[in-house]
C-alpha cells in the first residue's frame, strides 16, 4: 500500500524520495518490507511511460475517465507482475484487488480486475 500512496502523491509533485515517504509513513517495521517497497516504487517510476501505455490499451476507457488512485494501483501492480515477478500472477492480482477495496471505490475492483488480467494474458511472455 505504501508503493501505492508514494506513486499517488507524486502526481502532486512531492519532493520527497521513497525512504522519506516510507519513513514518514512508518508503517513498514521489517526492514525487508521497506525494501519490497522502496523496489515498487523505484521500479515503477522507471517504467511509467511503459506501463501507462499498457493501461492505455487495455483499460478500454478513455484515459481521462480513470480515477488518479485507480491509475496509481495500475501502475504498481502491472510493475510487480512484469518486472518484479515476486509472487504467482494469481495472488498478485488478488493482492491489488484487495488494496483497492480500502483505496477506491468498489465498482473499482472489477476495473483493476480486468486490467491486470489482461496484461497478466497478454504480456507476461514477452
Amino acid at each position: 500500500m505504501v508503493a501505492i500512496q508514494y506513486i499517488y502523491s507524486k502526481e502532486f509533485q512531492t519532493d520527497s524520495s521513497p525512504d522519506e515517504f516510507i519513513e514518514y509513513i512508518n508503517t513498514l517495521k521489517k526492514d525487508r518490507d521497506r525494501e519490497f517497497a522502496k523496489r515498487l516504487i523505484d521500479g515503477t517510476l522507471d517504467f511509467k511511460e511503459k506501463i501507462d501505455a499498457l493501461i492505455a490499451g487495455y483499460a478500454q476507457t478513455g484515459d481521462d475517465m480513470i480515477m488518479l488512485v485507480d491509475r496509481c494501483i495500475l501502475r504498481v501492480g502491472i510493475f510487480e507482475l512484469l518486472y518484479l515477478k515476486s509472487a504467482p500472477h494469481p495472488i498478485v492480482i488478488n493482492e491489488y484487488i484487495e488494496l483497492t477495496k480500502s483505496l477506491s471505490k468498489e465498482s473499482s475492483k472489477s476495473f483493476i480486475n480486468a486490467v491486470l488480467d489482461k496484461v497478466r494474458l497478454n504480456e507476461h511472455e514477452k
